[in-house]
């Protein structure tokens, strides 16, 4: 049977047998792949975390992220964007880059994936960029195994690009024996599980009377003699927005929507997978075909994947075998979510945005943007305007169709029983076309009757070789040595056309309407690269490990071309010396420590080179015709190099009571060098700036993970999993003079201000500490002022920290602005036990962060789409001053203060 050990029993007359079922101590004698090869895990002295096959059989996932999420120590998982087939942000051992890609390297059946795939953008009508998913097209059930290597003593056989860490994922593979065939059928719904409180539209339209009775009440904070906010419409001047609309005093006239429950719905996703496996002595084969289907929470989206994979495996002599992988996969996601679909953000910014008021339809039946109110006083209706999520959901047309295939044809040849030759050739080909169109139904982003269309074709192909020579002398020393040479290309051209002034709906290619901007583009890298390892051990107690790599890439520089990637591990299988045989308890105990270093190469394709693009101009007097022509886009710095990181890592295995509990610990200190950083260049050179490898960042941190078999019975086996992680981030040095580094990212309804500061966690929110509200005049006059502009009672009240001589000067200026948090865990963690009773699989997985901060951007506005059920206790008057933390109604947001 599938998980337990075979057994042997010579049968002698007519005694009774009794043969009971025993799984192994599988957990150690599983192999792991190392990166060109494979280990027992047991004698792996890297720090390698692996998903195997029992993990993975049988979990209804649709995706590579779902797979491995909470399940392995020091790596965190997180979804792109809630839209299905989203892009994955997977991260091993925190950041370890300021301006760089931190995404591992992916590894499918020995091809290394472009990791720059995933930045290239399906742009839709707006041109916003979707992210794609470069694992998007794998299907999970063809998995067998997935390894993460994280240390510098793992990752460094693969140079320039082990930095960030590295994934190898292998699928299904063939066995000899008769043919199995297997369908797997699985479906589920998913659900927001958490609405935002949102105020009802009488707490809507009470809040849109304190802001205009305010606004009419008072100027710059100062009550205006003579109004009161019981004055009628007919004395409050021309202003519309100091009058009170009717439908605001009579809420009932208005109407009462929820956006949340009009927008998200309950989203069913199926998965079939039919796979078949079998062969002979000489010729092994899985096949398998996949269908998903997962809709989105947002009404009228969703995925769809076809996918397909081929595993062959012959033997063409006893010491020649060739072997050939393919797996084309076909997908079409529906992308309407993505931001930049409307000013305040896209479908689900609008679903938060949006008042309650407001009317999903017009009377004709199409999608409504605003809502009329009227006065009593004859002051002309006043429009109010806004996004229509369902709108947006259901008519914005915006399809991906991504191509993909992922191939290897490889050979290897046993010269002797010991020395063995691989070589391989494999490519990765995506094929990427967005189609988008914004119908006369709704407006995106000020567009209507606009549509766009965009290409982008990725060609990724590799060349590997490599010599192992494998042996055990004397019965105690085993010796295993691999040497090799690799080589790998990537182009990827794009185009797009968009057109507007259509005629109408019915025909939604670029052709139907009057084009208005083409752009068109091509990139493409190379790498070749030299690799060796070393590895001994004797008697399976003392192990070592050396690895050496040397890189040059297309990405360098001229004078920084080739680089060198070295490291070394030791072990010491404590649990096999003399004075450890009377400890029953302690079945496998062993130390390992490693050093290395290793790169990243994700620094874009170009920038150590000048780069000329095209560009079009009119000249001089001439008869307006455009002339064509090409100019340099940056300056080039041929020093320019990968960013470095060096590693060391301690760690322990231990195995305890016949290693029905496992554990791994680990403590680690990585640290990253030579960022990229944009530096002044003087002004006679024609550009501001040049980039630059400069500034150092440190990682270190904690992990540990816990294997356990509880219960072991024949029907019943229950085991569970443990893993928990922590990791600092520590900025040490930026350039020349350690300047801060400011990036500000615009948001929904307000920006956010990030800080790199050395002696700091990375990218810090940084603004003003928010102290609650000034709540009467006393309050107002003992707390600090703003050195430019107005406070006013029920305004914020921010903390006066600093001066210009580092105390508190009772301004409130730059010199009061601070690090506020940021959005990195303080821990995480994952809890799996999994129940096996007769033929019925239980699994249960608990997985989270502990300490991520994130500013609630909705807090930072007061105007009319403030909806949030968080400004139901704000400040009215000195009389009602509401909770103390929540400002006064406004139209506008304060000081560009973020709260967290």
């Amino acid at each position: 049977m599938v998980g337990y050990s075979t057994q042997t029993v010579t049968a002698s007359g007519n005694a009774d047998l009794n043969v009971s079922l025993t799984r192994p101590d599988a957990s150690l004698n599983e192999v792991v792949v190392i990166g060109y090869g494979t280990q027992t895990k047991k004698d792996v002295i890297g720090s390698i975390a692996s998903v195997g096959a029992r993990q993975l059989q049988d979990k209804a996932v649709v995706s590579f992220g779902e797979a491995i999420a909470g399940q392995v120590a020091g790596v965190q998982v997180q979804q792109a964007s809630s839209a299905p087939g989203a892009g994955l942000s997977i991260k091993i051992r925190g950041v370890g880059s300021i301006s760089a890609d931190n995404t591992p390297l992916y590894v499918i059946d020995g091809v290394p994936l472009d990791n720059t795939t995933g930045s290239y953008s399906a742009q839709g009508a707006t041109g916003a960029n979707v992210p794609t998913n470069p694992l998007a097209s794998i299907n999970p059930g063809d998995i067998q195994s997935i390894d993460i290597l994280k240390d510098a003593s793992a990752t460094s056989i693969y140079g320039s690009r082990g930095s960030n860490g590295v994934v190898i994922i292998t699928t299904k593979q063939g066995a000899k024996g008769k043919t199995q065939v297997n369908l797997n059928v699985s479906t589920g719904w998913q659900k927001i599980d958490h609405k935002i409180p949102m105020l009802n539209t009488a707490e809507w339209a009470q809040r849109q009377i304190d802001i205009r009775n305010y606004n009419y009440t008072y100027l710059n904070g100062l009550p205006i003699a003579g109004r009161s906010p019981s004055d009628p419409n007919s004395v409050r001047g021309s202003n519309a927005n100091f009058k009170i609309p009717n439908e605001f005093k009579n809420p009932s006239l208005l109407p009462e929507n929820d956006w949340q429950e009009i927008v998200y719905g309950t989203a069913p996703m199926s998965n079939y997978q039919l796979s078949a496996a079998g062969g002979t002595d000489n010729v092994r084969f899985y096949l398998s075909g996949n269908y998903i289907n997962q809709e989105a929470v947002t009404i009228g989206q969703g995925f769809k994947k076809f996918s397909l994979r081929g595993n062959i495996d012959a033997n063409i002599t006893d010491k020649i075998k060739v072997g050939f992988r393919i797996a084309p996969s076909y997908s079409i996601n529906d992308i309407s979510t993505a931001g930049g679909l409307s000013y305040y953000g896209g479908v689900t910014a609008a679903v938060v945005t949006s008042p309650p008021i407001f009317p999903v339809y017009n009377p004709d039946g199409t999608y409504a943007n605003s809502q009329r109110v009227t006065f009593d006083d004859g002051t002309p209706a006043q429009t109010l305007f806004f996004s229509n999520g369902l709108g947006l959901s259901q008519e914005y047309e915006n399809v991906m169709r991504m191509f993909n295939t992922v191939g290897t044809l490889f050979t290897s040849i046993d010269f002797t029983k010991h020395l063995t030759l691989r070589a391989s050739i494999n490519a990765d080909v995506t094929n990427i076309n967005t189609d988008a169109f914004v119908p006369s139904t709704i407006t995106v982003s000020g567009y209507n009757l606009y549509g766009r269309t965009y290409t982008g074709n990725n060609l990724n192909w590799s060349n590997e070789n490599t010599l192992t020579y494998d042996n055990v002398f004397a019965e105690k020393h085993h010796l295993n040595v691999l040497v090799g040479f690799s080589e790998q290309m990537a182009v990827f051209t794009s185009s797009a056309i968009s057109a507007d002034q259509y005629p109408n709906n019915l025909v939604q290619t670029v052709n139907a309407g009057i084009t208005n901007a083409t752009s068109a583009s091509k990139s493409q890298w190379s790498m070749a690269s030299l690799i060796s390892r070393l590895k001994y051990d004797f008697n399976e107690k003392y192990f070592i490990t050396a690895t050496f790599r040397r890189d040059g890439s297309s990405r360098f520089g001229a004078n920084s071309k080739w680089g060198s990637f070295p490291s070394a591990a030791i072990g010491w299988r404590v649990s096999e010396e003399n004075f450890m045989k009377g400890i029953a308890a302690i079945s496998d105990l062993k130390l390992r420590a490693s050093y290395g270093i290793v790169g990243n190469d994700q620094i874009g394709n170009y920038g150590a080179i000048g780069q000329v693009g095209p560009r079009t101009a009119i000249l001089g007097a001439g008869d307006g015709r455009r002339v064509s022509g090409l100019s340099q886009e940056n300056l080039g710095n041929s020093y320019l190099t990968w960013e470095q990181s060096k590693s060391v890592d301690v760690g322990i295995d231990l195995g305890l009571f016949n290693n029905r509990i496992n554990i791994t610990a680990d403590y680690y200190n990585k640290v990253s060098s030579g960022m990229l950083f944009g530096v002044p260049v003087p002004t006679f050179t024609g550009f501001g700036q040049t980039l630059r490898n400069l500034g150092k960042l440190r990682n270190k941190g904690f992990e540990i993970g816990i294997e356990t078999r509880n219960i072991e019975r024949r029907d019943f086996v229950w085991t569970s999993n443990l893993n928990l992680s922590v990791n600092r981030n520590k900025v040490e040095a930026l350039n020349a003079n350690n300047d801060d580094i400011f990036s500000v990212n615009y948001g929904v309804v307000n920006s956010i201000t990030h800080r790199t500061r050395v002696g700091e966690t990375m990218a810090s929110y940084y603004g003003f500490i928010y102290d609650g509200v000034y709540r009467n005049n006393q309050e107002l006059a003992a707390g600090p002022k703003l050195a430019s502009g107005i406070t006013a009672i029920g305004d914020p009240r921010l903390k006066d920290i600093s001066g210009p001589n580092g105390k508190p000067d009772g301004l409130i200026d730059n010199f009061d602005k601070t690090n506020l948090g940021n959005n990195l865990p303080d821990f995480t963690f994952g809890i799996t036990n999994t129940i096996n009773y007769k033929n019925f699989d239980f699994t249960f997985l608990i997985q989270g962060v502990q300490g991520v901060e994130v500013l609630n951007l909705l807090k930072t506005s007061g105007n009319y789409k403030a909806v949030s059920s968080l400004f139901k206790n704000y400040w009215k008057s000195e009389a009602e001053p509401g909770d103390g933390m929540t400002f006064r109604p406004t139209y506008a947001a304060y000081q560009g203060n973020n709260p967290v």
